[in-house]
């Protein structure tokens, strides 16, 4: 009998995308999907057939937590592996009486948009519920240092990656032209900072000179597709997620100007098809060793005209090709299988 996991997540959007590659590497067991809708954002598109069964839960959370105990009773899974802060707590809130696994995919406390009483709340959250935890399953190693300093004993790094692996279809490749096409991707939201990207740009032509196309694959705040829009920054709206990864393909530069992040998966399509990469040196990406981090506006906006050069474009391809090729199946069902053989032993198959 295959082993049964039940997963819970706050969405479909992005998280969705990695726990699938983690269900991709582990086809031997039972996996279970629960989706507690907290908050309305546009899914990816992402297929849901290699889940058993997907199961919604209520939206208020006291309706959650019951909706998530019955579902435990009847599916009896060997083990719950919730995913993202809130689907975090109301997991292991539920006490379900099965070993549960967390993948933070980036702590709420992290946030820089939310206050200092609110992060401290969030900390505090974290820390009490560290006794319900049986693994913590980090996707960098900045994420690993944060949960032990939390009080987790049992810390994994379980490497990020793309689905599809577009890195091993070469028609799927970036080339170099000019002018440089420089794109972003992701939901427009604080996290992402799309602010930061209005400040590159602006140094990239006041200052440097320079002159490029600019692009955000994806949508959100109507704010900031307006804002964006309105300084030549062409926003596609939401899109599928196969779409995003053809767009890549056809940029040059791929920048990323997020305020605090996880693993983004953003970056492994964008590297998986030798986009070279431009990104705000944040303490998660940094620590993940992405390739072309900067620790400013003004330096960020300088690697991407550097980028006009051909030689130097060739060279960080190769730097992108390289770091895409280190976040592999093979390593990623490594490391879960590891996490899952502390969580319960009897549940590594091989």
């Amino acid at each position: 009998m295959s082993h049964r996991v039940l997963h819970v997540v706050e969405s479909l959007t992005g998280v969705l995308s990695s726990v699938l590659a983690m269900v991709e590497v582990t086809p031997d067991l039972d996996h279970h999907l629960a989706v507690w809708p907290l908050r309305s954002h546009a899914d990816t598109g992402d297929d849901l057939a290699p889940f058993t069964t997907v199961t919604t839960l209520a939206r208020q959370p006291i309706h959650a937590v019951g909706d998530l105990r019955q579902l435990v009773r009847r599916l009896a899974p060997d083990r719950l592996h919730a995913h993202s802060s809130y689907a975090g707590v109301v997991s292991r809130v539920v006490d379900p009486g099965v070993e549960v696994v967390y993948s933070p995919h980036c702590f709420a406390f992290e946030r820089r948009d939310a206050g200092r009483a609110a992060n401290d709340l969030a900390r505090r959250v974290e820390r009490a519920l560290v006794r319900r935890t049986s693994v913590l399953v980090a996707c960098s190693p900045h994420e690993a240092g944060l949960a032990r300093e939390l009080g987790h004993r049992d810390v994994v790094t379980v490497p990020n990656r793309p689905l599809d692996r577009p890195l091993d279809r070469p028609d799927v490749r970036a080339r170099f032209a000019l002018p440089l096409r420089v794109v972003a991707a992701g939901r427009l939201c604080p996290q992402k900072d799309w602010r930061y990207l209005l400040t590159v740009k602006g140094y990239l032509e006041e200052v440097l000179g320079g002159r490029v196309e600019w692009e955000w694959l994806g949508g959100g705040d109507p704010v900031a597709e307006d804002a964006l829009r309105a300084r030549d920054v062409h926003v596609t709206g939401w899109m599928p997620r196969t779409d995003v990864v053809k767009r890549l393909a056809e940029a040059q530069v791929f920048v990323h100007t997020a305020a605090w992040e996880g693993a983004p998966i953003s970056i492994l399509e964008a590297t998986s098809v030798g986009l070279p990469v431009a990104a705000r040196g944040i303490p998660t990406l940094v620590s993940l060793g992405v390739p072309g981090t900067t620790p400013t506006a003004a330096d960020l906006a300088g690697r991407i005209l550097a980028l006009a050069d051909p030689d130097a474009w060739a060279a960080e391809q190769r730097r992108s090709l390289l770091f895409a090729a280190a976040h592999s199946p093979e390593l990623q069902e490594e490391r879960l299988r590891t996490a899952y053989r502390l969580a319960r032993a009897e549940l590594v198959l091989s």
